[in-house]
């Protein structure tokens, strides 16, 4: 009902059935809005709102039960709304945090706070060096890694995270590693460093 409701205010709609689900949208179609539903299972260990929030500027419309309103809006909702909600109170919600989102216009928006934002805002840029643009891949491998900031990730997390259920072999991560290393670089004015550790996986690091 909730899909069908933004549909036909004219807004295009991308479903997920979980919050994994959910997460790996996020790294695929980084949309303008995000409405979550407060009882969705933690992700690796971690509530899946808190991720998302901590990681990025993205509205985010909660929608959950009474009880679950005051929390919500301290660790950083734009909205709250308790279950089911009023359709058209939800769009013209949508419709407000939309006119509020914030625009980057500069293409160094390194510094504290890297996030997806910027991330998005920048990968864009071109340069003389012939890199370009970051590819689809590229671009669901870099969030998945400033998401998950200052911690280390396993191989086979971050394979499972940007290539969902497709085989890949580390020699093809560690590839796509490399590329993004050089990119990143173009795209923000502070160091930030991909750290390997061997036969285990991967950390980003911002240095600032």
């Amino acid at each position: 009902m909730v899909a069908g409701a933004l549909e036909n205010a004219g807004y295009e709609v991308i479903r997920a059935q979980d919050a994994l689900e959910g997460l790996t949208m996020l790294y695929k179609s980084y949309p303008d809005v995000i409405i979550m539903d407060r009882g969705l299972p933690e992700i690796y260990g971690e509530d899946a709102f808190i991720r998302v929030r901590q990681a990025s500027y993205l509205p985010i419309i909660v929608l959950g039960s009474y009880e679950d309103a005051a929390e919500s809006l301290e660790i950083g909702a734009d909205a709250f709304m308790t279950k089911p909600p009023s359709l058209r109170e939800l769009v013209a919600r949508v419709r407000n945090l939309l006119k509020r989102k914030p625009k980057f216009d500069s293409r160094n928006q390194g510094g504290p706070g890297m996030n997806i934002d910027t991330l998005k805002n920048n990968s864009s840029a071109q340069d003389n060096s012939g890199l370009g643009y970051l590819t689809a891949t590229e671009f669901r491998l870099a969030s998945c890694l400033v998401l998950n900031k200052d911690k280390l990730l396993d191989y086979s997390r971050i394979i499972k995270e940007v290539w969902g259920g497709n085989k890949v072999t580390h020699d093809t991560l560690h590839y796509y590693i490399r590329r993004l290393r050089k990119k990143l670089q173009l795209f923000f004015s502070n160091p930030i460093k991909i750290i390997n550790y061997r036969g285990v996986g991967y950390r980003l690091e911002e240095v600032f």
